[in-house]
């Protein structure tokens, strides 16, 4: 068991050198503030992402084969759902926090209906698409450690991805009346920086390890792993590619 989690740690940390990680969006969010249109390209298509994350844990507890690695997704999936409290829930979290920032760029109430209807992104799309096939229980004959490998990359993203999607929203503090009321705005990156997603990463590890009983287990759960990373890579670089185009026909108007 600890040579499997020690494989599988190494695995893991390959998340730091990886594109998911290091992209011309989180160089983009973290340099200055950006413009109101901008962190509404960001917003909705991080909202339409993110607002499946409980359910693509839940997906991974179905498909999981093991007793014991189940018990460390439903961890996972409690937490996510706020821990029996629907107002704490991540997504609503979330979802409270985009709204207020929009609000405060727009100088009027942003509403959800906004935030769910506008168009989102092809390379957004393709990541749902992805994540879904690589969640859902398919014909295929791969082993239940393949999604786990996704959720691994999830996890082990979600960290990094949280710490600087937080220090870039430190850009807009000038919006807020004071500190106080910034900080209990951000409650969705601290519930995740202070706890969750670094109990997230160990659960992650100790689950796979749990579902892994031999070498296929282990490839199909490398195969799943590098196929999140790429995907995510994937949707980052499709939302700074919509930024830099609105940039195009700013300066072309």
């Amino acid at each position: 068991m600890n040579n499997k989690k020690k494989v599988i740690e190494a695995l893991a940390h390959t998340v730091f050198d990886h594109g998911a990680l290091s992209n011309p969006f989180y160089r983009r969010w973290l340099s200055t503030p950006m413009k109101f249109y901008e962190v509404e390209i960001f917003a909705r298509n991080y909202w339409a992402r993110t607002c499946r994350t409980a359910t693509m844990v839940a997906l991974s507890l179905l498909r999981a084969k093991h007793l014991s690695a189940r018990v460390e997704i439903v961890k996972n999936l409690y937490s996510e759902l706020g821990c029996g409290d629907s107002a704490k829930a991540h997504s609503v979290l979330l979802q409270n926090y985009l709204l207020d920032l929009l609000s405060r760029l727009a100088n009027r109430t942003y509403t959800l209906d906004e935030l769910g209807a506008g168009q989102i992104l092809p390379s957004t799309h393709v990541f749902i698409e992805e994540q879904d096939a690589l969640y859902a229980p398919d014909g295929l004959g791969r082993p239940s450690s393949y999604v786990l490998g996704a959720l691994l990359a999830q996890e082990w993203l979600a960290y990094s991805m949280l710490t600087r999607l937080y220090e870039g929203a430190r850009n807009y503090q000038h919006l807020y009346t004071n500190n106080d009321e910034f900080h209990e705005r951000c409650e969705y990156f601290y519930i995740h920086i202070g706890d969750a997603e670094k109990e997230h990463k160990i659960q992650s590890v100790t689950a796979a390890a749990l579902e892994c009983d031999n070498e296929e287990d282990l490839i199909g759960l490398t195969t799943g792993f590098n196929r999140f990373l790429d995907i995510t890579e994937n949707y980052w670089n499709g939302i700074s590619q919509a930024i830099e185009g609105g940039h195009a026909l700013e300066s072309n108007a």
